[in-house]
């Protein structure tokens, strides 16, 4: 039996009417989700002048359609109404901030992502989406020691049901590592233990029987690790918290109990060690203020990080700076020219100190970042994330001490909403766009980056789906068709799991009339733009339109390298020898009748950083190509990728209005 759902206007009036009863309960607004609801805190809490609390931070549904967490922390919030030995026990030393829905219109749909299309909890790097940036603004403010973000629906085995982190490696270089599994190691045990000891609380016979959970780092499990820092609990660790992510067996109401079970024990564990965990937290802050790292090289974190404009990129300068205060990271802005070895840095450059409480966090924004790829354990996600790379901007370390006069950046210098340079000059406005989108494949929104690019450079669009091809008459109002999301769009119910049935075409005799509308639109002088390994294996093998073979790496296999640009109206603004980054590799032969445009290096050290093991088999070849008139542009890059990426909307620009 699946769990019940109240709706977002219900989950809302319930807190509402809990916090109004309870004078240990607090309701608080802490932003507004894409389509504008609220998103809740609610603050479990007893108050004593005489004592400070430690704070423990509990999230839910980041992912929507995972809604037994939420389930979950209501059952918890009914328990803590009541004057019991447990809300006593627990609220004389915690306090405890629960942010009971985090992705409101994801939950209200039923979706994975939120409005705009975005998975939440693949945006904790960027903090792309308002939803995001508001857990980040709680956690930069509370600084809980502890945070639980509660998901579905894991099982690898039918003995051990669920998942509990800590994860298995490989484990970001940034985190003090040593600081966090010495307590969620224990923090997970217990959680199991206590979930075993509860077996009578379950109806159905695999809770009933199981005999612990899956934990990756005791157990081994591989493609399960927290390299990189983009989810809520990774991203948390780089705080000092104890971030652990629970994933429930099942979306029944034992998967609801299951939670609700974790709840309750991680919470008693939180109370029993508070004054520990606390320390512990403490020695993460001081390690970062005493530049003393034990576990990690002396020549691992510089004495500071320095940021340049590069290619005269005001926005990127700025957009960073401030992104650096509002993640609580101290950052100066010099006030003078200053010079250090053979390099001058400008007035207004701007200087992050890493003897600070949360260097971690600033090393792992402003790094190079790692090259994963000779790594034994396969990298489960994004991690090529230097946030200097992929904004455009320069950055600098600096090894020893440095003399020069600053000031503290405040959030009101930095010139939030500055207009992209490169879009102005050129009318887009004669240009009709369309984009392809897609419904939720692999539950995700493929185009939801691509949207945001065309948002922010204020480039109007319309939406077309796949089916929407069907007719010839589909593209007449547009000049230029955008596609950047799965092959699979165009794929037919037999090629694909059932789940997405209703997302593709319905016959093969759909696919060929969706054929001819590609082509006869390319042949009366439209421009199609494909974007990423999907997007230009259809084009070429579905829909037809090139010659060109398109050879794809692994699905999650990523990197920011060098890439070699040829001059072009499509390259304008780029060095000869510049960056690019990757997601999926795609790359091109059978290219003769073809325009190369930019080619993969054949240097192996040209990769920078993430994590592609097969590069070797795409050094030297086309990474961008058009046809002979220019009206077919393919991308084995992504240059539009979850908000990362705003070097290369550039390369979109151009693709758009040259």
């Amino acid at each position: 039996m699946g769990q019940s759902q109240i709706s977002y206007n219900k989950l809302e009036a319930l807190l509402k009417m809990k916090s109004e009863n309870n004078p240990h309960m607090e309701l608080i607004p802490i932003g507004e989700s894409t389509k504008g609801r609220v998103i809740w805190c609610l603050t479990i809490h007893k108050q004593d002048q005489l004592k400070r609390k430690t704070p423990v931070l509990l999230t839910a549904s980041l992912h929507g359609n995972e809604s037994t967490g939420t389930s979950a922390l209501l059952r918890f919030i009914e328990k803590m109404e009541e004057e019991n030995e447990l809300s006593f026990g627990l609220l004389e030393d915690l306090i405890i901030y629960c942010i009971v829905c985090c992705n409101p219109d994801g939950y209200q749909e039923k979706t994975r992502f939120n409005g705009e299309g975005f998975d939440l909890n693949r945006d904790f790097l960027t903090q792309s989406q308002p939803e995001t940036a508001s857990i980040v603004k709680l956690i930069v403010e509370k600084k809980p020691v502890v945070v639980l973000d509660l998901h579905g629906y894991v099982s690898k085995s039918t003995s051990f049901i669920g998942l509990i982190e800590p994860s298995g490696p490989p484990h970001n270089s940034s985190y003090e590592y040593d600081l966090f599994v010495r307590w969620a190691l224990p923090l997970a045990e217990h959680i199991e233990s206590c979930l075993v000891s509860k077996q009578d609380e379950f109806s159905l016979e695999g809770f009933k029987n199981h005999k612990g959970t899956c934990i990756p780092y005791r157990d081994g499990t591989r493609g399960w690790d927290d390299f990189s820092p983009i989810t809520c609990t990774n991203y948390s660790m780089l705080h000092g918290s104890i971030g652990v992510t629970l994933e429930t067996p099942s979306k029944t109401e034992d998967g609801v109990e299951w939670h609700f079970q974790s709840i309750i024990a991680a919470l008693q564990f939180s109370a029993k060690h508070h004054k520990k965990l606390a320390e512990n937290l403490t020695k993460f802050y001081d390690r970062g203020i005493n530049r003393h790292h034990p576990t990690h090289p002396s020549s691992h974190f510089p004495r500071y990080f320095v940021l340049t404009e590069k290619k005269e990129l005001h926005s990127s300068f700025y957009s960073l700076t401030q992104h650096l205060v509002k993640n609580g990271i101290t950052t100066y802005m010099t006030e003078e020219e200053f010079t250090d070895g053979h390099t001058t840095y400008p007035k207004g450059s701007v200087i992050v100190p890493m003897n600070q409480s949360l260097c971690n966090l600033a090393y792992c924004f402003l790094s190079k970042g790692e090259n994963a790829s000779s790594s034994k354990e396969k990298i489960s996600e994004f991690c090529s994330w230097s946030l200097p790379l992929h904004s455009g901007v320069n950055c600098y370390t600096i090894f020893h001490s440095i003399h020069v006069k600053v000031k503290l950046v405040e959030k009101e210098l930095t010139q939030e909403g500055m207009p992209l340079e490169f879009i102005t000059g050129v009318d887009h406005d004669v240009k009709k766009i369309g984009i392809l989108v897609d419904e939720g494949l692999f539950h995700k929104k493929a185009h939801a980056g691509l949207k945001m690019a065309l948002k922010e450079m204020e480039i109007p669009f319309i939406e077309l789906k796949a089916k929407d091809l069907l007719s010839g008459e589909s593209l007449s109002p547009i000049d230029i068709l955008i596609y950047n999301g799965y092959e699979h769009l165009f794929y037919t119910p037999s090629d694909i799991r059932s789940t997405y049935e209703e997302l593709v075409l319905n016959s093969r005799q759909q696919q060929e009339m969706c054929q001819q509308t590609i082509q006869s639109f390319l042949k009366t002088g439209g421009k199609i733009i494909g974007i990423g390994a999907g997007a230009a294996k259809a084009l070429t093998t579905t829909l037809k339109v090139s010659p060109v073979k398109v050879h794809t790496s692994g699905w999650n296999e990523n990197a920011l390298l060098n890439i070699h640009y040829e001059e072009s109206n499509l390259t304008l603004g780029y060095d000869k020898d510049d960056l690019g980054f990757v997601y999926r590799p795609a790359w091109f032969s059978n290219v003769e009748n073809m325009n190369v445009i930019a080619s993969y290096s054949k240097d192996p050290e040209s990769l920078l950083c993430g994590y592609w093991p097969s590069f070797e088999k795409a050094q030297g070849a086309p990474a961008i190509v058009t046809n002979k008139t220019g009206n077919l542009i393919l991308f084995g890059l992504e240059i539009c990728f979850r908000g990362h990426t705003k070097y290369f909307y550039r390369l979109l620009w151009n693709a758009i209005c040259l």
